[in-house]
């Protein structure tokens, strides 16, 4: 049988998921849950071109509609989640964004993608404190990229912390040593020069900016 996605609106699936009208999965035999899968599968593919077309026409609120969906049909899709906050706050929706954020985490603690969005969220708004617990915890992860590392020395160095933000540049040219921002931000460092990164200046423009189009609606 050929399940006709078309006729099945996105909303009225994720509602029925909702209120409960979808058993749990053990309630179903597995043969009507493989096809319930499939459709919830075709469903995801087709919001996600939808969204592609929203985002060339500069229907940004419709993309974020669409991702906002998709999360609750696969709440483990990550780049869904990091895709629709960095929507949000270029829409100034600030809070919307460090909310879905949260929840895009509270969702996927098993991978280091959120914990790192999350992260570069605080450390460009100057919430330093917040900031180092989740860049450190993307070192738990093998899979986390080098400059995870990077960012929790940098945000250690803005908290003020200058003893953990030389060893972890430390620790990260021993784990890399073919990388080149170790050992220059190790020299710049002892020669006490300030800060290489200045994430205060994209928090004043974020400031400046929510001021403006607070004015202008």
């Amino acid at each position: 049988m050929i399940v006709r996605i078309r006729w099945i609106p996105a909303a009225l699936v994720v509602g029925l998921l909702a209120s409960g009208a979808v058993r749990a999965e053990q309630d179903i035999p597995d043969k009507s849950f493989a096809v319930l899968q499939d459709v919830l599968s075709s469903v995801r593919d087709a919001l996600w071109i939808k969204n592609d077309h929203y985002w060339h026409d500069g229907a940004f609120n419709r993309c974020i509609a669409a991702m906002r969906l998709i999360t609750q049909m696969d709440p483990h899709d990550t780049e869904c989640y990091s895709n629709t906050a960095w929507l949000m706050w270029s829409d100034l929706r600030e809070a919307d964004a460090e909310a879905f954020l949260r929840e895009g985490l509270a969702n996927n603690t098993g991978v280091y993608d959120l914990y790192f969005e999350l992260g570069m969220y605080y450390y460009f708004r100057t919430r330093f404190e917040e900031a180092i617990p989740l860049f450190a915890a993307c070192l738990g992860f093998e899979d986390a990229p080098f400059y995870a590392r990077h960012m929790l020395a940098h945000s250690y160095e803005h908290a003020g912390y200058i003893g953990d933000a030389l060893e972890t540049w430390l620790e990260a040219e021993a784990a890399d040593p073919d990388q080149p921002a170790p050992p220059a931000q190790i020299d710049r460092m002892m020669r006490g020069e300030p800060p290489s990164q200045v994430p205060q200046s994209t928090f004043r423009a974020i400031q400046q900016r929510i001021e403006e189009e607070g004015k202008l609606r």
